[in-house]
């Protein structure tokens, strides 16, 4: 669950305290090894550290510059600080750095895995409080209302959710609507000089008028507000007893609906000094009815409103029907172009065979809908080219980006044909400019790492460079390499030692020195583990094979 990192440069001490003692049994599941600060700070760089366990005594850089450095940059670290001086400067230090506890050498196992146990049940505590966290409760509680409309503009617009995931939502953002329940559409549109408003004073405007409603409705209805794509208010209406039991219930609900309605019109002209007018659709169940009842009101709205302004209408059951249906599965959340800019190939795939279902079974002789289908796809893939510097032709083909005489629109089949080849055209093309650019970033990392092998190639060295966050080098970097950044760095700083000790005037030190190795005992190891010969051996070795 917790991560650990010792450092010491007494290596015996730290391999014992690593591989001897049983961490998981307090709690720490990853043990990370350092032998001096500046070690540290790189595993720290990389890595996810709960608690560290540090050396005050250590050369180049001292457990207390350690402590210093990490609390700066990594405030959540639990510290347990040893040494063998027990003088009390040292530990008033350690306390200003944020250290758990102050330990003096010779410490036994049992103490130092009870502090650890101690911390992690610190951290462990602090992490659920911080799932509880008030101020996080209150930003949530503040966002609610954006939440709710968003999700009822995505079921305005036909997002199909699974019964069980839907009713969570709706409990999630604190929706008083239950499935199956029976419920009206109301369309607000902002009119005269509420419609010309800059964005500021038209959401204040729009803010009241939503709040208008719920005061004059609330008595006996619940309102599901939001502002949908077109810029209406569209308020989703259920009666408080939840459901219209009888013919007579019925006709009072509609009464009072378009009453109440009109109580509006009239307190946004009398408070607000504008002009509304307000369409009340047809009842029926909810979700399931939500799209067809949007798109009823909204041709209704069209029809019966047009451009005249102040008006109220209620649209009764016997209102004419559109003769022709649009595509549903085209325009519904999420919108073809946004899944397909977000790189989302399976989910955009998936949407693609939806609409060709829904072609299939409605209108697969419709040459008007092939061509609506047609022609915004081709929209979908132009604007993700051009989003992307490129023309669609250069990532499809001249032949599939040729819209003259339509020839994908000629039929089902080849459409359908068209789409599926364009898609994966598309895809193929967008893979291939990521990879190239992975290995454009890899190999400006490997430039730089080479220029300055004998400077500062920390891993937040080369993510400064490349304007990038560490932890995105170091991914980027082994998913296209397969090796980790800091093992090429050595492999690298290693195969130079192996150069410098040919020449026998530079001494040992002076090449761990150039090579960023502060302590000339820690290059010793590091190059021993690399060759398996210490660099003395190493030498001797080249002076008897020469």
């Amino acid at each position: 669950m917790f991560q650990l990192l010792i450092v010491d440069d007494e290596s015996a001490v730290v391999d014992s305290l690593s591989d001897t003692l049983p961490w998981q049994t307090v709690g720490v599941t990853s043990v990370f090894k350092a032998y001096s600060g500046y070690e540290a700070l790189e595993i720290l760089k990389t890595n996810t550290i709960d608690i560290l366990i540090t050396d005050i005594h250590m050369p180049g850089m001292s457990g207390l510059e350690l402590l210093a450095k990490a609390h700066r940059s990594w405030k959540k670290i639990k510290c347990i600080l040893l040494s063998g001086h027990a003088e009390f400067d040292y530990a008033r230090q350690a306390i200003r750095h944020n250290t758990y506890e102050y330990l003096l050498k010779p410490v036994s196992d049992e103490m130092i895995l009870g502090k650890v146990k101690a911390l992690a049940e610190l951290l462990q505590k602090e992490r659920e409080e911080l799932l509880t966290y008030q101020l996080v409760a209150q930003a949530f509680e503040e966002s609610l209302p954006k939440l709710r409309g968003e999700l009822l503009n995505e079921l305005l617009q036909g997002l199909e959710l699974a019964p069980r995931s839907l009713q969570e939502k709706m409990e999630l953002l604190k929706v008083n609507m239950r499935l199956g329940a029976e419920f009206a559409l109301m369309l607000v549109r902002m009119e005269g000089k509420l419609s010309e408003l800059d964005l500021y004073n038209l959401s204040l405007m729009e803010y009241a008028v939503v709040n208008m409603a719920g005061e004059i409705f609330e008595d006996g209805f619940r309102l599901w507000p939001c502002k949908d794509i077109h810029g209406f208010l569209v308020f989703l209406v259920t009666l408080k007893e939840g459901r219209k039991e009888e013919a007579a219930d019925s006709e009072n609900a509609d009464q009072q609906l378009q009453q109440l309605a009109s109580q509006l019109q009239l307190s946004v002209n009398h408070y607000l000094k504008g002009t509304v007018s307000v369409l009340i659709g047809k009842w029926g169940r909810f979700p399931q009815d939500v799209p067809k009842l949007y798109q009823d009101s909204l041709y209704s709205l069209r029809r019966r409103i047009g451009s005249q302004s102040g008006l109220l209408i209620y649209v009764s059951e016997a209102l004419e029907q559109q003769p022709v249906h649009s595509l549903l599965r085209l325009y519904e959340p999420p919108l073809l172009v946004h899944l397909l800019e977000s790189a989302s190939w399976t989910l955009a795939e998936e949407k693609l065979q939806s609409v060709f279902q829904e072609l299939r079974a409605k209108w697969a002789d419709s040459s008007e809908h092939l061509v609506e289908v047609f022609f915004s796809i081709y929209a979908s893939f132009s604007s993700l080219a051009h989003k992307n510097g490129r023309e669609l032709a250069g990532m499809i083909g001249p032949g599939l980006s040729d819209v003259a005489g339509l020839a994908a629109c000629r039929s089902l089949k080849a459409l359908e044909e068209w789409t599926f080849q364009a898609f994966r055209l598309m895809k193929q093309s967008m893979e291939n400019e990521t990879k190239n650019d992975r290995e454009h970033t890899v190999e400006k990392i490997k430039q730089y790492i080479r220029r300055h092998l004998t400077e500062d190639v920390s891993l937040q060295a080369v993510a400064d460079y490349m304007y990038m966050h560490p932890v995105h080098i170091s991914r980027i970097y082994k998913l296209e390499t397969g090796e980790n950044l800091s093992d090429y760095i050595l492999r690298l700083k290693m195969e130079m030692a192996a150069v410098m000790l040919a020449d026998r005037s530079v001494k040992n030190y002076e090449i761990a020195l150039k090579l960023g190795y502060q302590n000339p005992n820690y290059f010793n190891k590091v190059f021993k583990k690399y060759y398996s010969l210490t660099p003395q051996e190493y030498r001797s070795k080249l002076d008897e094979d020469g």
